[in-house]
């Protein structure tokens, strides 16, 4: 009896417990939902995910250009990804390997991703997007 209820204080324990990697993993869920609704409003919700101290190789401005390009001046028709792996890493969370499939009318593309968020503000926001292929 006694080792049901810890197996069931356990359980309800870590139910209650979220990681810093299952918060960005629904960040993402977020970001690329919205990114499926696409429109003006969409496009700034996920450029407001970039941080300020943003470090990456792609300038916000860029960021900002595809998501117009792709979000407001044409609509999303399919937005897939891998199964990415959220890896905590000294108080940021790195998704080491995202690739991110984008069609549109006008638009075709894969994006091979190394993507960093860290808390900022009391949420998870993008601190780095890097080339995946470009990272050693």
């Amino acid at each position: 009896m006694g080792l049901l209820l810890a197996i069931g204080l356990w359980l309800a324990v870590d139910a209650l417990i979220t990681t810093d990697a299952e918060r960005v993993e629904a960040e993402v869920e977020r970001l690329l939902d919205l990114a499926r609704q696409g429109g003006e409003d969409a496009a700034a919700e996920i450029l407001d995910a970039v941080a300020d101290d943003y470090r990456g190789a792609y300038s916000k401005e860029t960021i900002g250009r595809y998501l117009r390009m792709c979000l407001v001046d044409d609509r999303v028709e399919e937005l897939t990804t891998g199964s990415p792996a959220y890896i905590p890493k000294g108080g940021e969370v790195l998704i080491p390997l995202f690739r991110l499939d984008v069609r549109t009318k006008r638009f075709q593309g894969t994006a091979i991703l190394r993507v960093t968020f860290a808390k900022r503000d009391g949420r998870f926001r993008i601190v780095s997007v890097e080339n995946w292929r470009s990272e050693r």
